[in-house]
C-alpha cells in the first residue's frame, strides 16, 4: 500500500513536470531590463525594447541566453517569479552580427554571420564559457571569399547557408549583381558543402532588405518552424512563418491575426503547432500550415542556379566590345589616379556628409521624414529605410559627436519626431 502511494505521487510529480516543461514561463522584461541596466551597458547600444526577443535563445524551460543585437555582451537569464540576470561574457564592445543567426547546438552557442553599418562579417562564432569569450570556429572547406551571409537556419545537425561573394561596398546597391553560394555546414564535422553557385540580385532573392534576411523583432523557434515578428511603424506586429525542412518563408490569413505580446503573454512552438498564451493565462493554438497563403519565398527554389542564355550573352558582349574598341582608337591616354577611391574613404565621407547636415539641425526636433531625406536613404523601400535609419542613429551616437533621440510628436502623440543634440 505505502508503495502504491509512492508510486502514485512520483507518477503525478512526473506528469506536472511534463505539464510545466511544455510551456515557456513568463518573461518579465521589465525587471530583466532593469538588473541589466545595473551593469552600465548604452542604452543605445542595447537597444532593449526594439531587439530582446529576437536576441535571446531558450536553454531549457526556467533559463535562457541573452546576445544584444549587434554587440558580443552575454547574458544567463533565470527565470521565475523574480529572474536573475547573470553577465558571463568578458567583452564590453560592440561587433559586426546586428541581425546575426543565434542558435544552440550540443549546450554549445553559436552566432553567424551579421552586419555592421558599413562592413559584414561572415564568421561561424562559438562562446566559450570557460574563458568567457565568443571563438571563431573554423570550418573545413568554407569558401575564403565570402563577404557575407545572407540567409541561414538550421535543421539538425546542420546549417543551411546563402552566401554571398562580393566586396562590401557593393553590400548597399540591392540591384547589383552577385556571386552567390548556397551550401551547408555539418556542425558534428564542422565541414562546409557547397551545393549551387549562381549569380542574382540580393533584391530577387531575399524577402525584405538589403542586409539579408531579416530575423525581426520577436523569434519563437522549434526543430521545424520558427516564427519571426516585425515591428510596425502604428505599433502592430507581422507575424511570419518559416518552415526549416522545406525551406519556406510565408505570411498566412493565420499568421495576420496573431496578437503582439510582451514576455506575460508569448508565443511558443510545439512541433508543428503554434501556441498563443495572454496575460491571463488561456491559451490558442494552431497549426503552422493553417490559412492561405498570401505572401511566400521558396529558398531552396531560388537558391538554385540559374540556366546560361546564350543568346544573352552575344547581345550584351558583342556590343560591349564594339564600344571598348571605340573607346580605346578616340583616346590614347587614360587617367586612373582621381578615377577610384579607397571603399575606407568613400564611406567616411559619407558618414562626415551626414553629420555636417545634423549640425545644421542641431538643437532642433525633426520628423522622420527630415531625418530619412538628411540620410539620403527616403528614396528606399519602407523595410529598408527602417533598418538602415536604425543602424546609421546607432552610429552616429557611438562617434558621440552629436546624439540623435526619438520623441513622441507633440502634434500627435502616436508618431515619434527626432531630437538632434
Amino acid at each position: 500500500m505505502k508503495f502504491k502511494k509512492i508510486f502514485s505521487f512520483l507518477f503525478l510529480f512526473l506528469f506536472i513536470n511534463k505539464l510545466f516543461a511544455q510551456y515557456p514561463r513568463i518573461i518579465d522584461t521589465l525587471e530583466i531590463h532593469n538588473q541589466i541596466k545595473a551593469f552600465g551597458i548604452d542604452e543605445e547600444v542595447l537597444n532593449f525594447e526594439l531587439y530582446f526577443f529576437s536576441s535571446i535563445v531558450f536553454k531549457n524551460d526556467s533559463t535562457l541566453y541573452y546576445n544584444p543585437n549587434q554587440t558580443l555582451h552575454l547574458f544567463e537569464i533565470h527565470l521565475g517569479d523574480i529572474p536573475k540576470v547573470f553577465k558571463i561574457s568578458n567583452h564590453n564592445f560592440s561587433g559586426h552580427n546586428f541581425n546575426r543567426h543565434l542558435f544552440l547546438h550540443n549546450d554549445t552557442l553559436y552566432s553567424y554571420g551579421g552586419q555592421g553599418l558599413f562592413n559584414s562579417s561572415s564568421k561561424f562564432l562559438y562562446f566559450d564559457y570557460r574563458s568567457k569569450l565568443w571563438r571563431t570556429k573554423e570550418i573545413k572547406y568554407y569558401p575564403f571569399d565570402s563577404k557575407k551571409v545572407y540567409n541561414s537556419w538550421k535543421i539538425g545537425n546542420k546549417i543551411m547557408v546563402l552566401l554571398g561573394h562580393f566586396s562590401d561596398f557593393q553590400t548597399t546597391k540591392i540591384d547589383t549583381q552577385i556571386q552567390f553560394s548556397f551550401g551547408e555546414i555539418n556542425l558534428e564535422k564542422f565541414e562546409y558543402v557547397q551545393k549551387n553557385s549562381f549569380v542574382s540580385t540580393s533584391q530577387e532573392l531575399l524577402f525584405q532588405t538589403p542586409i539579408g534576411f531579416f530575423r525581426g523583432n520577436y523569434i519563437y523557434d522549434s526543430d521545424l518552424y520558427s516564427l519571426h515578428g516585425y515591428y510596425q511603424e502604428d505599433g502592430d506586429t507581422k507575424w511570419r512563418i518559416f518552415d526549416k525542412i522545406a525551406g519556406s518563408f510565408n505570411g498566412t490569413t493565420t499568421t495576420d491575426l496573431l496578437k503582439p505580446v510582451d514576455g506575460i503573454s508569448y508565443h511558443y512552438i510545439i512541433d508543428s503547432t503554434i501556441n498563443y498564451r495572454d496575460q491571463h493565462g488561456n491559451i490558442e493554438s494552431f497549426d503552422a500550415n493553417s490559412g492561405s497563403i498570401f505572401l511566400s519565398k521558396d529558398y531552396f527554389e531560388l537558391y538554385k542556379p540559374k540556366p546560361k542564355s546564350k543568346s544573352l550573352y552575344y547581345v550584351i558582349c558583342v556590343p560591349l566590345i564594339v564600344i571598348v574598341i571605340f573607346y580605346f582608337t578616340k583616346r590614347k591616354k587614360i587617367y586612373y589616379s582621381n578615377s577610384m577611391t579607397s571603399i575606407s574613404q568613400t564611406l567616411t565621407e559619407e558618414f562626415q556628409n551626414i553629420e555636417n547636415k545634423l549640425k545644421d539641425q542641431q538643437s532642433k526636433t525633426i520628423s522622420k521624414e527630415k531625418l530619412d531625406e538628411i540620410f539620403g536613404i527616403s528614396h528606399h523601400s519602407y523595410d529598408t529605410i527602417k533598418t538602415r535609419r536604425s543602424l546609421i542613429i546607432n552610429a552616429v551616437n557611438r562617434n558621440k559627436k552629436l546624439k540623435i533621440e526619438r520623441v513622441r510628436s507633440q502634434i500627435d502623440k502616436r508618431f515619434f519626431d527626432y531630437k538632434i543634440s
